[in-house]
């Protein structure tokens, strides 16, 4: 805002001992109005511009439980631990597979009629990149009673990586090109790029329902893995002036 306060008449000697002061103080407050003014002329502009990235996953991990039923709760997790430690030997002497013993739970089972009983359970979790070698794995545990229950695709974290700097750079290639088409179909121009920020969507593991192959115990499981997208989001504030 531009005060002018020389409108008004003053006595000579006061308007020449303050005629320097004045003059420099206006300048001043041109410089600060003008500026003010043009901020207030811009005009902020947001919008977002997605960069993606295809991959087929990697990595399969194979989900198993051991489940054993007694009259006895020591017996049923006796059995439980003696069924889960053959199946870890025989896991563990895979290259190239990570063997993880899971949840483990136990509980009573109290029909309205019949008789009491105890179930102990516990999960096995297998995970690799050689799909074809982990589904063998995982029809030789079946053969063994434990229960399939379910598959999970995904990508490994080198590969997830890269995939999110690919879609990261198409992103930001197309922000100022975006920005300068949006300035001038508004018949303004791009002044600066004020604010960006970046965002990911990455896909979570792909669950394959399996009821039918809970109960194959002769054949491995067969499953391709379906191909996934990564999206990275940039959002951005940009400055227009006339």
């Amino acid at each position: 805002m531009i005060r002018f306060s020389l409108t008004r008449p003053v006595p000579l000697l006061a308007a020449a001992l303050a005629f320097s002061p004045i003059v420099l103080s206006g300048t001043g407050v041109f410089s600060t109005a003008q500026a003010a003014d043009m901020q207030q002329n811009t005009t902020q502009l947001d919008f977002s511009v997605m960069g993606t990235a295809h991959a087929v996953p990697t990595e399969l991990t194979v989900r198993l439980s051991v489940r054993s039923d007694s009259p006895s709760a020591a017996a049923a997790q006796k059995d439980v631990n003696t069924r889960m430690a053959a199946a870890m030997k025989r896991a563990g002497g895979q290259d190239g597979i990570l063997a993880k013993a899971g949840g483990y739970s136990i509980y009573e089972n109290t029909p309205e009629h019949g008789s009491k009983s105890w179930t102990a359970r516990q999960e096995l979790e297998l995970s690799g990149q050689d799909s074809v070698r982990l589904l063998g794995l995982a029809g030789q545990l079946q053969s063994q009673s434990l229960m399939l229950e379910g598959l999970d695709w995904s990508l490994d974290d080198a590969t997830r990586e890269r995939l999110l700097q690919e879609a990261r750079t198409a992103a930001l290639k197309k922000v100022r090109s975006q920005a300068e088409q949006s300035a001038q179909t508004l018949g303004l121009r791009l002044a600066r790029l004020k604010e960006v920020r970046i965002s990911y969507q990455e896909p979570g593991p792909r669950p394959v329902m399996l009821m039918a192959a809970r109960m194959a115990d002769s054949a491995p499981p067969q499953r391709s893995p379906d191909e996934q997208t990564l999206r990275v989001n940039v959002s951005v504030q940009a400055e227009l002036s006339p």
